[in-house]
């Protein structure tokens, strides 16, 4: 298998959720709440939450799919600029 080169970019098919998979157990994602974009970070502790991070790298459950990282760059960046 190749060696995956971090970090990957994903969003949801549904396009309210877009993902920055900085490693194997950590991942930043964006969710589109209303008209406002909302952050979230993990660090995989759980099993379940490793489980999650394999499937978005995988693009296993057919909800996912790769993603230019300057788009999810973009939603970051603008989410930093609104925070200060």
């Amino acid at each position: 298998m190749d060696q995956l080169r971090f970090p990957l970019y994903r969003r949801s098919a549904n396009g309210l959720n877009w993902y920055r998979i900085n490693s194997p157990t950590e991942l930043v994602e964006v969710q589109r709440v209303g008209r406002k974009h909302v952050i979230h970070r993990l660090s995989a502790l759980a099993y379940p939450e490793h489980v999650r991070i394999q499937e978005l790298i995988a693009m296993s459950d057919g909800h996912v799919e790769e993603c230019p990282a300057e788009v999810v760059e973009k939603l970051l960046g603008q989410q930093h600029e609104e925070g200060r």
